[in-house]
């Protein structure tokens, strides 16, 4: 005996987590969630960075509240392998933030990242960066993040650093890098005789 339309439909019908039901016409597309519309236009800021060898723009656009909605990481050398890779990391940026990945997810994962270019930079707020992602996201936490979470990432200014210091009286001891101190090392080869 084939079954009914009103069959037919609750077969069909998929499961929400609240337990309701949701009838789909066959042939429809799943459900979707329908993400809010960015405004057409945010404040934006751009800064100029350095990171060893690397050149580079960080534009970074907020909401009304002052909250990260876009961010663009644009190398001064376009058509390198980095400017390529520095776009698609922003891309994932803003789309994480749009589907409202919190921010710290983001500085968790690049802090602390090391690859080629690194070194020394020109932001006084951060003297020395082991890669421009790890630039980017101590830049990020230090603009958007409140002081607790930055403690925790390790992310804090230089006066900041220094109160924490002054307050947890363990002098410079506690901030020591030592991983990135024995990378930074030079390599000592004697010279042969021969």
């Amino acid at each position: 005996m084939p079954f009914s339309t009103t069959q037919r439909t609750h077969s069909m019908a998929d499961r929400t987590v609240d337990g309701m039901a949701r009838t789909q016409r066959v042939g429809a597309h799943p459900l979707r969630q329908v993400l809010p519309r960015s405004p057409r236009r945010l404040k934006s800021t751009t800064r100029s960075f350095k990171v060893g060898e690397g050149k580079g723009y960080l534009t970074v656009a907020c909401t009304a509240d002052g909250s990260p909605a876009a961010v663009t990481i644009s190398m001064a050398k376009q058509g390198s392998t980095m400017a390529g890779l520095m776009d698609g990391f922003s891309t994932t940026i803003t789309q994480g933030l749009r589907h409202q990945v919190p921010l710290e997810a983001f500085v968790r994962e690049y802090v602390s990242m090391r690859f080629e270019p690194a070194g020394l930079t020109n932001d006084p707020e951060i003297k020395q960066a082991t890669s421009v992602l790890d630039y980017v996201g101590r830049r990020l936490a230090l603009d958007f993040l409140p002081y607790d979470t930055r403690v925790e990432f390790g992310v804090l200014t230089a006066e900041e650093r220094v109160a924490k210091e002054l307050q947890d009286n363990v002098g410079d001891v506690a901030w020591t890098d030592m991983i990135g101190l024995a990378m930074s090392a030079p390599t000592v080869t004697s010279p042969r005789r021969g």
